[in-house]
Formats: structure tokens, C-alpha cells, sequence
């Protein structure tokens, strides 16, 4: 059995769609009907996801946009023009969706403070400044849903960990707070809490640090898959999600009930 979900005459905006999990949803995304703007650093990744808008619409508008655009620079500015450029071609947008992030060990006695800044950067105050545009009544329609990308690592910490453990709680704690205070354009928004995922990132950085049996086994299911993440991800910018906000859903592949047994 398949849960499928109808998005059409949508418009959503994803963030950090260049690969992973964001690639992922945008892609479903697309598939389900809606408009979607992708936003990444990487043109030549965000062409090649432009490319996989439906064949169908060859004679129509494509459903795929995309803008460049590094979180860790752009100002607000910037992201007014990138959602301008997209919502005068579609209308106002019906959502957002917030995955970029980066990973790095920070141990406490040796962590590279650069690299500590640009982790918690990118993946809370990134998420932060795309919230706080996304959600202007000029770029979102009323009812708008926001996902916001955190981790099982904001609630179980690793070792040598702190930056990213503590950018992930910080998102789940700041949606608890955008809740109360979106909700007056009957906006929602949500935190997911994916843990290990095969994806670009962590094949090139923790698979080189943690062996993959010790990775595999702290998963009761396994390692999960982008795909796996972005049906939750799904799930909450839906219409079936409507009463819902201002939480955090963990699919961790059963992580956060195995990992310590």
C-alpha cells in the first residue's frame, strides 16, 4: 500500500534542494502536483534537479525553480528577491521546507571555532532568516506549513558533537517559539528529526569517521534513506497535518529506542 499526496495549484520552497533529503522532497514535491523552488549553492546539482520536472509538462511551465543562494551570506535582502522572483511567477507560496546543514566534529579541547560558527550558522540561523522572510504576508499565503530540518542529535548529543547536537535542539526549540507567533496568519510550523540517512553528506564525512556496522546497528530498521524522511516531511506540509505545529517528529529508524539498549 502507497500514500500518495496532491499538491497541485501548490507552491513550495525548499532550501538547501541541491541534494540529501532536500533534493529528495523537492522532487516529490514536484511530482505531486506542486511548484517548487529550489534553493542551493550548487548550480550544477540545481540544474540537474530542474531537469527532473515531470516530461509531461514539456508544453508547460516548469514545475522546478531554481536559485543559487549560500544561507551563510545571503541577507534579507537577498532571500526577498529570490522568494520575489518566484512567487510574482507562481503566486504566494503555500509552504517551506528547510534542509540545508552542514556536519563536522567539534571536540571540546581541539574544535575549530570557524568551522563550529558555520555548522550552528548554517543550519539554525540559516533557518531562522528563511523563516522570518518566508512567512511575510507578501510572499505566504494564510494557512502556510513550515518544516524545519533538525536531528536526533538535538536530543542525544554525540561525542564531540556540540555544534551540530546543539544547532538541532536549538531548532526544535525556536519552532515551539515561531508557533505562538505565526499562527496569527494561520501559519503552522514543524521540526523532523531524522537520524543516520545515506546521503551525500554523510557518506563523505561521518562514514569516514564511525564504521558503518556500529552506524547500522544503533538503527533498530537500519539506515534510512532521504526518500524515507522527505514522506514525513510530506506528511506535514499537507492539508492532514492541520492541526499540528509547533512539534518535532523524530524517524530515526528506531534509533532513539535501540541506540542505548
Amino acid at each position: 500500500m502507497s500514500v500518495t499526496f496532491d499538491f497541485k495549484g501548490k507552491n513550495f520552497v525548499v532550501v538547501g534542494a541541491s541534494s540529501g533529503i532536500g533534493r529528495q522532497t523537492a522532487i516529490e514535491l514536484s511530482r505531486s502536483g506542486a511548484n517548487v523552488l529550489a534553493i542551493g549553492r550548487n548550480l550544477e546539482r540545481l540544474a540537474e534537479l530542474r531537469e527532473t520536472s515531470p516530461i509531461s509538462l514539456i508544453k508547460h511551465p516548469p514545475r522546478i525553480f531554481t536559485e543559487q543562494l549560500d544561507v551563510l551570506t545571503a541577507t534579507p535582502d537577498d532571500w526577498a528577491e529570490v522568494l520575489g522572483n518566484f512567487t510574482a511567477t507562481v503566486g504566494r507560496i503555500n509552504g517551506g521546507v528547510y534542509t540545508a546543514g552542514i556536519w563536522g566534529l567539534t571536540p571540546l579541547n581541539s574544535f575549530d571555532e570557524t568551522l563550529a560558527h558555520k555548522i550552528f550558522d548554517t543550519s539554525f540561523w540559516g533557518a531562522v532568516n528563511f523563516v522570518q522572510t518566508a512567512t511575510r504576508k507578501k510572499f505566504s499565503d494564510g494557512g502556510a506549513s513550515f518544516v524545519l530540518m533538525s536531528s536526533v542529535a538535538g536530543d542525544f548529543a554525540g561525542k564531540s558533537l556540540f555544534a551540530y547536537s546543539a544547532a538541532k535542539a536549538a531548532v526544535q526549540t525556536a519552532v515551539k517559539s515561531f508557533a505562538a507567533e505565526i499562527i496569527r496568519n494561520k501559519h503552522r510550523i514543524n521540526s523532523v528529526a531524522p537520524a543516520l540517512v545515506k546521503t551525500e553528506m554523510t557518506q563523505n564525512e561521518i562514514y569516514s569517521a564511525i564504521s558503518f556496522d556500529k552506524m547500522s546497528s544503533s538503527q533498530l530498521l537500519g539506515l534510512g534513506t532521504a526518500r524515507d524522511v522527505a514522506g514525513m516531511i510530506l506528511f506535514l506540509l499537507s492539508d492532514r497535518a492541520a492541526w499540528i505545529t509547533g512539534q518535532n517528529f523524530f524517524v530515526d529508524g528506531g534509533y532513539t529506542v535501540g541506540s542505548y539498549n
